[in-house]
C-alpha cells in the first residue's frame, strides 16, 4: 500500500553510489509510489526540489559527488534542467545534505532521472545516500 505524500515523487534511501553507475536505474524501488521504473513521472509538476544526503563518510581520496536531474524530451535524449555543476551549484565532499530546483526556468517534460557523477581516486563510494524530490 503506498502512502499519499502530497507533492513528493521520488524517495530512495540507503543507496550506494560510484563510478560503476551513473543514474537511478530500473529495479530502484521509488519509496513514494512503488515504482521500479528507474524514470519518474513529473508529468503533473512544473519544478522541484531534490534532496540529497548521506550520513555516511565517503570512501577514497579527495570524494566529489554532483547530482543533476534530467528530463527526456520526445525524441528520447535526456536534458539538464538542474544547475550545471550539480544541483546545489556544488558537490558533495562528506556527509551532509544537499539540495536544489530543478527547474532553472525550463518546462518540465513527462518523464525525469537522476543522475550523478562521482569523482576522486580510490574507487570513492557514497553510502547510504537518501534522494527526495518534491515537485509543485
Amino acid at each position: 500500500m503506498s502512502v499519499y505524500r502530497g507533492n513528493e515523487l521520488f524517495r530512495a534511501s540507503g543507496l550506494t553510489l560510484n563510478s560503476n553507475s551513473d543514474t537511478v536505474t530500473a529495479g530502484t524501488p521509488n519509496a513514494v509510489n512503488g515504482s521500479t521504473a528507474g524514470t519518474i513521472d513529473i508529468s503533473r509538476i512544473s519544478n522541484g526540489l531534490l534532496v540529497v544526503s548521506t550520513a555516511n563518510a565517503p570512501t577514497g581520496s579527495t570524494p566529489a559527488l554532483a547530482v543533476f536531474f534530467d528530463v527526456r524530451d520526445a525524441l528520447g535524449n535526456w536534458c539538464l534542467v538542474s544547475n550545471a555543476t550539480a544541483i546545489s551549484g556544488a558537490t558533495l565532499g562528506t556527509s551532509g545534505t544537499v539540495w536544489g530546483n530543478i527547474s532553472s526556468g525550463y518546462q518540465l517534460t513527462d518523464i525525469g532521472r537522476i543522475r550523478w557523477v562521482v569523482t576522486g581516486t580510490g574507487s570513492p563510494t557514497f553510502t547510504g545516500i537518501s534522494l527526495s524530490l518534491y515537485g509543485r
